[in-house]
């Protein structure tokens, strides 16, 4: 029975207390002149020290959110409520209670402003309280002195905000004791002067700052159309053209060369060698499988070396064989490299590149059919360009036996040309993929002179021309018509050794 009627005394100070004066709390907690107890409210002046309201506690209920302003902030902040002896936790939504709080110290100091600005009033000397307003939300007394030494006592209309009153208050303002009448009709309201100063220097500041945020804005605006001028398209074809300028030059320069460079001598100290020509100065006469390191930042790989046929040194990039290994690849099996070293492979984009771009580099292809007949084509310059530049191809100088397939006239001409594969086209021809339609991966034209990276065929075919093709083939001309027989090639070779090399 007790807590029962505990419980109800409980409801009905919590809706008395905290509806109808909830500011008025605030109020009491935040003003220097008053104090908060368990007696209740008072006011520090009073002798007596009577409490005008009952004994109710309402506090934050133990640690919460952060520290410092971030923790005052904080809305997981359950408050008590202490009727003693009980003590109730209020749910989280009474986080209003502390804004309001908030609010109320504001409106505090605005009145103590109004106290340091009140002139003498005139008025009843004998009547020391002129009255009160009374609000509908609750109400606040403020002690104001009077001529005769006495307090008044002004009654302040309640609201969310100083600026929602509506009866023309103003932060900082200050009574007008002239034109202040009796009861509780109060005189006009002027603002101070430090408080229109404090005004025009927030205006002015907020003035600069859009200002500011303006010409950010303007500023990223001009950044964000030149980024979409600054496209990929724009940069590649931009370094094409430079690339394309540079071979210009390079090929112009090596034509113009009279003499040949020396021959250099074996080297006292090799490292790590950078290609196979190294093992030849370190007298290593065996065909092989090696490990080369062109370039120390990228690391070492392993490569075939033929160290027994045309002087040696020769790093093998390419070889046919048997038909083992399918060279239907992605752009990524041909990036990396696929097959294998001692048989059938591909020795990968990235590696040839390498290996070109650290020496200046001549290759030598070694074809053979199933008719025994056996040529080669040698070129003086080649070199091959990094994936961003679509490995690139770069070659020049035709010599040998087997004719210049790779050049073969201004339609068909592989020099210059990006990579293509099936997965990934880069070709010339405007409506198809050259590298899809004949399997393979190639530096293709729009479509092809040459491709030593077709279908490994055991005999003569018909139908696509989508084997290994070498179109200055000594029989080629019987292959005009498409009912006719394709050349097919029983052994194919691609190797590489560096121009100044000596055997």
């Amino acid at each position: 029975m007790r807590t029962t009627l505990l419980c109800i005394c409980a409801t009905v100070l919590l809706v008395a207390t905290l509806v109808p004066q909830t500011t008025l709390t605030a109020e009491y907690s935040v003003n220097s002149h008053q104090r908060w107890d368990a007696r209740g409210a008072y006011s520090l002046g009073s002798e007596s020290g009577h409490p005008t309201s009952c004994p109710v506690k309402l506090r934050p209920s133990g640690h919460c959110g952060s520290s410092g302003a971030g923790g005052e902030d904080s809305e997981e902040c359950p408050y008590q409520l202490t009727l003693p002896p009980l003590t109730i936790q209020l749910p989280k939504q009474f986080r209003l209670l502390e804004k309001t709080m908030k609010e109320l110290q504001s409106l505090k100091e605005v009145v103590n402003k109004l106290k340091s600005g009140c002139q003498e009033c005139r008025g009843e000397r004998s009547n020391r309280v002129f009255g009160y307003q009374q609000a509908d939300e609750g109400q606040t007394q403020i002690p104001i002195q009077g001529d005769a030494g006495g307090d008044a006592e002004l009654d302040l209309q309640r609201g969310s905000s100083q600026e929602e009153r509506g009866d023309g208050m103003v932060p900082g303002a200050i009574l007008d004791g002239a034109r202040l009448g009796q009861g509780s009709n109060f005189g006009k309201i002027t603002p101070s002067p430090s408080s229109m100063q404090e005004m025009q220097v927030k205006l002015n500041r907020m003035s600069a700052s859009l200002r500011n945020a303006r010409s950010q804005i303007s500023a990223l605006q001009g950044r964000l159309e030149g980024l979409n001028l600054l496209n990929i398209d724009n940069v590649q074809a931009m370094v094409d053209r430079r690339v394309e300028n540079i071979t210009g030059v390079v090929n112009k320069l090596s034509s113009s060369c009279t003499t040949q460079c020396a021959a250099q001598n074996s080297p006292q100290f090799i490292v790590a060698p950078r290609d196979c020509s190294d093992y030849n100065a370190l007298e290593v006469r065996k065909n092989g499988v090696y490990r080369v390191t062109p370039d120390p930042r990228n690391g070492t790989f392993e490569v075939f070396c033929e160290m027994e046929s045309f002087g040696g040194g020769w790093t093998v990039i390419q070889q046919r064989l048997d038909g083992s290994v399918s060279f239907n690849r992605t752009w990524t099996e041909y990036k990396k490299g696929f097959g294998n070293l001692r048989s059938e492979f591909w020795l990968g984009n990235d590696h040839i590149h390498l290996l070109t771009k650290a020496k200046d580099m001549i290759l030598r292809i070694e074809l053979e059919d199933f008719e025994g007949v056996r040529e080669y084509a040698k070129y003086d310059q080649f070199y091959v360009a990094n994936e961003y530049l679509r490995y690139r191809l770069s070659i020049s100088g035709y010599s040998g036996t087997a004719g210049n397939a790779i050049s073969f006239n201004k339609h068909f001409n592989h020099d210059q040309k990006f990579f293509s594969t099936p997965d990934r086209d880069n070709d010339m021809y405007p409506s198809g993929n050259c590298g899809a339609y004949y399997s393979s991966g190639w530096w293709f034209d729009a479509c092809m002179s040459a491709n030593l990276n077709g279908k490994y065929y055991h005999k003569r075919y018909k139908g696509v021309r989508n084997g290994i093709f070498w179109g200055t083939w000594h029989n080629m001309t019987t292959e005009y018509y498409p009912t006719n027989y394709r050349q097919a090639f029983k052994t194919v070779k691609m190797m590489i050794r560096p121009k100044n090399y000596v055997p």
